[in-house]
């Protein structure tokens, strides 16, 4: 379960490794568990417990990540909040009052965190994920959110996929954006939200016109940075991987001020410049240099380094070297 505690700011690791047993496990247990995620814990696995945690709080809703050892969380009846549970690569069995269920690795459902004695078990090695969101304001949006509790709600594959890309990119990047782009971050979530749960009409068609190209735009763009480095790498092939069509691809980029192509260009070409400045690259060709950022054509990547940053990059690199000598 997420924390939901005004104490949490930036993404802080708050975890625990070691022995689930003493005044340094009890003092965690204590601080953390009970006062910062009003919930206590158990560990599920003979031996040393490990639990890494990241949190942040965003203006509409606190997300966290929790990796490690088998664990059960239950709640203290110390939250009002709705949460979001997402089980990225580990099974989860949670149980809320009367109703029991069952997640699947991937798979998502609804929790109420106020219901005494609830709890989630996370039954592997592995991790859990969670979004909570403040229960007024989403019944505003969703009146019938309180039915999905412990319910599946990964009935749609593409929207469950994309909102699993989504809370990734929240986790990875909302920490470093300022308050207006947080803001944005977290309306998305909502409005992902809204789509999963099924909302109000109006609340539907405004998330489908605001959060859901938002949420699709930076799911696609966080893809095509990790695999900046493959040269190979098409608008086809993303559109397959989105379950898109590449107009819709173009379209979500062109909207947002910038085409497909510029993204990809601009992206690569600041990653050539992040290796020609890196000493442990220092002693590698430009032509290497290029093919790790995904350029297959050398003379291309010089003429458009130079039309980007002004220089070659065999200047960039020399600048560094005399830069990095005198210091």
């Amino acid at each position: 379960m997420a924390a939901d505690d005004q104490s949490i700011h930036g993404p802080p690791r708050l975890g625990y490794t070691g022995d689930p047993r003493g005044p340094a496990y009890e003092m965690w247990r204590e601080e953390f568990c009970r006062r910062v995620m009003a919930a206590d814990l158990a560990p599920l696995s003979e031996g040393s417990f490990h639990c890494d945690v990241k949190a942040l709080m965003l203006p509409q809703a606190t997300i966290s990540f929790c990796n490690g050892t088998p664990i059960r969380f239950m709640t203290l009846n110390a939250s009002d909040n709705l949460a979001l549970l997402i089980a990225p690569d580990s099974p989860l069995h949670a149980v809320m009052g009367r109703r029991a269920l069952e997640v699947a690795p991937l798979g998502i459902s609804l929790i109420d965190a106020s219901i005494k004695g609830a709890f989630v078990s996370q039954l592997e090695e592995g991790g859990n994920k969670a979004a909570l969101f403040d229960r007024k304001t989403l019944l505003s949006y969703c009146p019938d959110a309180e039915d999905s509790v412990a319910r599946p709600l990964d009935h749609n594959p593409a929207l469950t996929a994309l909102l699993h890309r989504y809370y990734d990119f929240a986790v990875q990047h909302a920490e470093g954006l300022d308050a207006l782009a947080q803001h944005a971050v977290s309306q998305h979530l909502m409005d992902l939200m809204v789509l999963v749960l099924g909302g109000r009409r109006d609340a539907t068609e405004l998330a489908k016109e605001r959060g859901l190209p938002a949420a699709r735009l930076e799911a696609i763009k966080a893809d095509i940075l990790a695999r900046l480095g493959d040269g190979s790498l098409a608008l086809a092939d993303l559109a397959r991987r989105h379950r898109a069509s590449p107009r819709t691809i173009q379209l979500l980029f062109e909207r947002s001020g910038v085409t497909f192509s510029e993204f990809m260009l601009e992206q690569r070409l600041l990653r050539a410049a992040r290796l020609l400045r890196d000493p442990m690259h220092r002693a590698a060709k430009i032509s290497d240099l290029a093919y790790l950022s995904g350029f297959n054509d050398v003379s291309y990547f010089h003429r458009a380094f130079r039309r980007r940053f002004g220089m070659t990059p065999s200047d960039a690199k020399v600048r560094q070297m005399e830069t990095d000598g005198r210091s």
